[in-house]
């Protein structure tokens, strides 16, 4: 650089090296690295999916982690009307969002009643003491998503549990809620179950 150089021609080019760096980072930084395959595209056809029960509620699996990068996973549900979604509980790693397509669904998080109904979005954010239940006079039908993915794993044994009848019993809930984030709140059950008139 000649040593007449101007502080405005200077300022200049500093200008111009900053500027390049903004608009094309690449050339500072280098590729982009990505240890992720290319996603694939996914289609599901409305009413597929694989199917499954928890207690009173019918389940469709739809979109799990590994299709979805991680970032998300999510499932639709029928709730018949008296049910309770799940007892209180809480995520550390996750937050939920609930779409009615049908139907009214009520959330509780915290101490907020939530009535949801046909079109409503509601997002319980991780950390929050929540449950959900239809207290409507029909069914109701919700997608939930959750993000990141993964809890539609544990959605998927727990409806395993219930085939062919069966139910699960604590210990195995217990091993559930260890391995995908669940910290159940069964102190708060009693009172929303006589309060709301639901059941699970």
């Amino acid at each position: 650089m000649p040593k007449h150089i101007t502080r405005r021609a200077l300022l200049q080019h500093s200008a111009t090296i900053l500027t390049a760096g903004v608009m094309s980072p690449a050339l500072f930084a280098g590729p982009l690295q990505t240890d992720q395959e290319d996603p694939a595209v996914v289609f599901i056809p409305a009413g597929s999916g694989k199917k499954g029960k928890i207690s009173k509620t019918d389940v469709e699996f739809k979109l799990d982690k590994s299709q979805t990068s991680g970032s998300f996973g999510s499932l639709e549900m029928t709730v018949p009307p008296g049910s309770l979604g799940a007892p209180p509980h809480f995520h550390k790693t996750f937050d939920e969002t609930c779409i009615v397509l049908e139907g009214e669904i009520t959330i509780m998080v915290g101490d907020e009643i939530f009535k949801v109904s046909k079109g409503g979005w509601h997002l319980r954010p991780r950390g929050k003491v929540h449950t959900f239940w239809n207290s409507g006079p029909a069914n109701a039908k919700v997608i939930e998503i959750c993000s990141p993915g993964g809890h539609e794993a544990y959605m998927a044994e727990l409806a395993t549990s219930f085939e062919n009848g069966n139910h699960p019993d604590q210990a195995f809930l217990k091993s559930l809620s260890e391995k995908y984030d669940i910290i159940f709140r069964y102190d708060l059950l009693g009172d929303i179950i006589k309060k709301y008139g639901v059941s699970l």
